[in-house]
């Protein structure tokens, strides 16, 4: 694969991104996780630059309301990982930048979703803390949240915490019919609410991980799991459907952060990158009993990316944190 960079804007600790889709619009969404603004990027109008808000920040996850141009987005996760003060707030598209309402607090959540189901939507929430004296303090592990987001009041209902700790969250990952979260305990597959039963944790895994990914890049027709051990840990590790390992890498840099995986042209592909050390962004896919990493950025230091397709074009969307950079790159196969 080929990569080049297409288009470049500068945002001071970007972190947190989207792509915001619905009927004519196409937007590229990325937030700050300091105290700073939060853009839209019009891919039907050569990038055209839309302010959301233009202060604030703290943004660790912005997610969608299905079938709109709203999302959901944190706000003041900061600073650094004593974040208290959380909080979620709607933005909701008038036709030429969004409106803010305010959802609720949520002192400490990192990674939240909202789950699709025929009556409704579930809201899931990840706590890295309970609370805290300081920012290294871990004694009080964080929670999973759960209740049904309403959107006509802008609530979530029938708010409660699970029978479960969970300390360091930082991965999680929609899979679906379930998700995946991870934390020091490693990671665990979230079963949904039934008629018959409520929400379910299961391990998986009890290597402490801090995120995750899925693609099958050794084309068995099975994913495999790309993970971060460590909280933001030095190790990569690629398990195969079964949780068995693949490949461990070597702690060769600090730090990483940035992860995806799923279908690039014909193949399947991770997208990773570190925030300390090499700061690479990299493709990676595996064949042959063998990892093949490739280069797409070097010194950026990205801490989310992801793949979308445009007009039959696809691209990687990068907030390039520690260079404070928001990074378009095209892809073309180079064969």
């Amino acid at each position: 694969m080929n990569t080049a960079k297409i288009f470049s804007d500068q945002l001071d600790h970007c972190y947190a991104i989207m792509r915001l889709e619905n009927n004519d619009h196409d937007f590229l969404v990325v937030a700050s996780e300091e105290e700073g603004p939060c853009f839209a990027y019009d891919l039907n109008d050569n990038f055209k630059k839309i302010s959301v808000w233009n202060d604030v920040g703290g943004t660790m996850t912005m997610i969608q309301i299905p079938g709109t141009l709203n999302f959901l987005a944190t706000q003041k996760f900061y600073p650094g990982f004593n974040s208290k003060n959380c909080r979620i707030v709607k933005e909701t598209f008038n036709g030429t930048d969004w409106d803010q309402s305010i959802v609720g607090d949520f002192p400490y959540v990192h990674r939240f979703d909202l789950i699709q189901h025929e009556q409704g939507l579930w809201f899931i929430g990840c706590s890295i803390a309970n609370s805290k004296k300081n920012v290294d303090d871990w004694t009080d592990p964080g929670k999973v949240w759960v209740g049904d987001y309403n959107d006509e009041s802008e609530e979530v209902d029938n708010l409660r915490d699970l029978d479960f700790t969970l300390t360091k969250n930082h991965g999680y990952k929609n899979m679906g019919n379930y998700s995946l979260i991870t934390g020091v305990r490693g990671v665990y597959r979230v079963d949904y609410p039934t008629k018959e039963s409520d929400w379910k944790l299961t391990q998986l895994v009890a290597v402490e991980t801090s995120d995750i990914a899925t693609a099958d890049i050794n084309g068995d027709g099975k994913d495999e799991y790309l993970t971060i051990e460590g909280f933001h840990g030095p190790y990569t590790r690629i398990y195969d459907s079964n949780f068995n390992t693949l490949y461990k890498s070597e702690p060769e840099t600090p730090f990483g952060h940035a992860i995806w995986g799923g279908k690039i042209g014909s193949k399947q592909y991770f997208v990773f990158g570190y925030r300390e050390g090499k700061q690479d962004l990299e493709l990676i896919n595996f064949e042959d009993n063998k990892i093949n990493i490739q280069l797409v950025d070097n010194q950026v230091g990205p801490s989310n990316a992801t793949v979308y397709e445009k007009d039959g074009i696809q691209y990687i969307f990068s907030a390039n944190r520690e260079s404070d950079e928001v990074a378009v790159y095209k892809i073309s196969d180079s064969e």
